[in-house]
C-alpha cells in the first residue's frame, strides 16, 4: 500500500514545478503587446501609392474590391515589367475576375514577342476569359505562323467563341 501513496505523491510533486511555471509564463505572454499588422486594404492601398496610383483612387479601388491584395499585385506586377500605364493597369485589373492570370498573361505576352504593344495586351488580355491560356495561344500562333503580335492576338481572341447549344433547350407552349 505504501508504494502506491510513494508514486502519486512522486507523480504530484513533478507536476509542481510545471504549474508554477505555467503561471508564470501564460499572464506575461497573454499581456505582451501584438505587433501592429496590417490588413489586406492596408496593403492593397499602400502599393497602389507606391505604384503611381492617386491618393483617392487608391482608396476607393481597394475598398471596392473583393480580394484586394490580388488587385494591387496584379497592377504592380503590370507596372513594373512593362510600359503600361498604372491607372490603366487598375481599371483592367479591378474588372478582372482573375487578375492574377491578367498580370500574367500581359507581362508574358509582352516580354516574348518583340514589337508588342504593351496598351493592346492588356486590352486583349482583359478580354480574355482564360487569359493564360489566351497568351499561350498568343505566343504559340505568333512563333509558329511567323505573325506579327497584333495579328496573332486578333486570331487567338476570334478563336476563343464558339458557340455551342443555341438551340433553344425548352419549348414554351401556352
Amino acid at each position: 500500500m505504501v508504494h502506491f501513496d510513494l508514486s502519486r505523491s512522486l507523480g504530484q510533486c513533478s507536476a509542481i514545478p510545471f504549474a508554477i511555471l505555467g503561471l508564470l509564463v501564460v499572464p506575461s505572454v497573454l499581456a505582451a503587446p501584438k505587433p501592429a499588422q496590417a490588413n489586406p486594404y492596408d496593403r492593397c492601398t499602400a502599393s497602389l501609392i507606391d505604384a503611381g496610383i492617386g491618393l483617392e483612387v487608391a482608396t476607393a479601388s481597394c475598398a471596392e474590391a473583393l480580394h484586394p491584395e490580388r488587385v494591387s499585385s496584379c497592377v504592380v506586377d503590370i507596372v513594373a515589367k512593362t510600359a503600361v500605364d498604372p491607372s490603366q493597369a487598375l481599371g483592367a485589373c479591378s474588372r478582372d475576375r482573375r487578375p492574377d492570370d491578367l498580370a500574367t498573361c500581359v507581362n508574358t505576352i509582352y516580354s516574348t514577342l518583340a514589337d508588342t504593344s504593351a496598351a493592346d495586351a492588356l486590352n486583349n488580355c482583359r478580354r480574355s476569359i482564360l487569359p493564360v491560356r489566351y497568351s499561350d495561344c498568343v505566343i504559340g500562333v505568333a512563333g509558329a505562323a511567323e505573325i506579327s503580335p497584333s495579328e496573332s492576338m486578333a486570331i487567338c481572341t476570334v478563336a476563343g467563341y464558339r458557340p455551342e447549344n443555341v438551340a433553344p433547350t425548352f419549348i414554351y407552349s401556352r
